[in-house]
């Protein structure tokens, strides 16, 4: 197999045996402790990680916004035209910010309940409004959080790492070229793990739930039952990459795989086979069901850390498909999309950034339709995951090998696991 991708290969060889069907040779054999064992710890999300926050037009100058990421509280404030992330947590009593944030100067913010002061920038004591004579000015107060802004994006580092690695290792391949411009779609609350999420944006069999979806039958694209995959398909067309100096992720090409528009549910006890036709199949006549196939997407589709997936091109030729997995706590992500288009000259990049053509070309067809049905999805499978143990109990079929491979790769090559302590304030300040 050396043709293949090794990290695939290594991947697939320590999760076949976990998947009903599928034929390994010399794969490992199944044990109680699955190979995934950090992705399961890591309900609340990678430490040590940048994640996209929020949309740079939603905090104006001298506006604020409480956003909570992988548990963390944390608030955010434009102030002289500079972003700000703090700590939603007053070092003194634990009082929360975001009740009342108090900006006698565009550099602190003062605790509206017993007037201690402190640095937007760092987060010491600046001095105690009651109290100039204090020796705690100047000493560690509460958690500043790094932010960078790029392309209408709000990024936030989560964790201790000082200084914080790369945000362009964060984030999928090409999203920094200087001819990508982004168009940017509010994030919004989905109540399920991010993991579910991170799962589901790549997961191969579940396309069969876009058949509903007003895009798909309009824009006539098969959706069809879900992919099955071979193993040679999955080998031959998956690379994994590890770069010390970039992003860690995959990509696959989607086209490779096996698909269908109709299926047959066996009868019992002498009854007929029921033959099963997609809804955008039915009354097609056997040539036209052969174009339909023509229209099949060649799309690489990858997912990089810590939660991001990227669908090259989706949903037209020379639109690109970004979304990512954002943790908010263990029941709950924020849904966080953007488009990517080439273009030629600032003119371009406005126009689809802000104007028309982003908005047209891929917000209507994909936020406000397409992906909304993955959300539901998520939201309709995480009580199985959260209290009725379905780590442990999900029945997994052939199609799945390709999410346990994520599950291992993420889990062994992020930089961290957030941990409950963190969301209680007991972290590096």
């Amino acid at each position: 197999m050396s043709k293949f991708n090794e990290i695939a290969v290594d991947l697939m060889r320590r999760t076949a045996a976990y998947v009903p069907d599928f034929d390994f040779e010399g794969a490992d054999p199944a044990t109680a402790d699955k190979p995934w064992g950090n992705w399961l710890k890591a309900e609340l999300g990678f430490r040590n990680h940048w994640y996209p926050t929020e949309a740079s037009r939603n905090i104006r100058n001298g506006e604020h916004k409480a956003i909570k990421l992988l548990g963390e509280d944390i608030l955010f404030l434009r102030r002289g035209g500079r972003l700000y992330a703090i700590e939603d947590r007053c070092s003194h009593r634990g009082t929360r910010f975001s009740k009342r944030p108090v900006c006698y100067t565009d550099d602190t913010i003062t605790c509206w309940h017993h007037a201690f002061t402190f640095n937007l920038d760092d987060g010491r004591i600046r001095c105690l409004l009651n109290d100039p004579d204090t020796s705690l000015a100047g000493r560690k107060g509460i958690k500043s959080y790094p932010v960078r802004e790029e392309k209408g994006v709000i990024f936030t580092f989560v964790g201790d790492m000082n200084p914080p690695p790369p945000l362009e290792h964060d984030v999928p391949p090409g999203f920094f070229d200087e001819d990508v411009a982004i168009c940017v779609a509010d994030p919004y609350l989905v109540k399920a793990n991010w993991r579910l999420g991170s799962e589901g944006g790549y997961d191969p069999g579940h396309h069969y739930i876009h058949n509903w979806s007003k895009f798909s039958i309009n824009a006539r694209i098969p959706m069809t039952f879900g992919w099955v995959s071979k193993k040679e398909a999955v080998l031959e067309t998956s690379i994994y990459e590890l770069k010390e100096n970039g992003p860690k992720g995959f990509t696959r090409l989607a086209s490779e795989t096996t698909m269908s528009m109709t299926a047959r549910i066996p009868g019992r006890n002498g009854a007929d086979d029921k033959e099963v036709i997609l809804p955008i199949a039915a009354a097609q006549t056997p040539s036209e069901m052969e174009l339909l196939g023509q229209h099949v997407p060649t799309t690489e589709v990858g997912e990089w850390l810590p939660c991001g997936l990227k669908v090259d091109p989706w949903p037209f030729p020379g639109v690109i498909h970004n979304e990512y997995y954002v943790p908010r706590d263990a029941d709950s992500h924020y849904y966080f999309q953007c488009g990517w288009r080439n273009v030629e000259n600032e003119e371009q990049a406005q126009e689809w950034a802000e104007g028309d053509l982003g908005q047209v070309r891929w917000k209507v067809p994909v936020v406000d339709d397409f992906t909304v049905q993955d959300a539901e999805a998520r939201e309709y499978i995480h009580e199985f995951y959260a209290s009725e143990d379905g780590w442990n109990q999900e029945q997994t079929a052939r199609f799945d090998i390709e999410l346990l491979m994520w599950r291992v790769f993420a889990g062994e090559h992020c930089r961290g696991i957030q941990e409950e302590k963190h969301t209680r304030g007991h972290f590096k300040r």
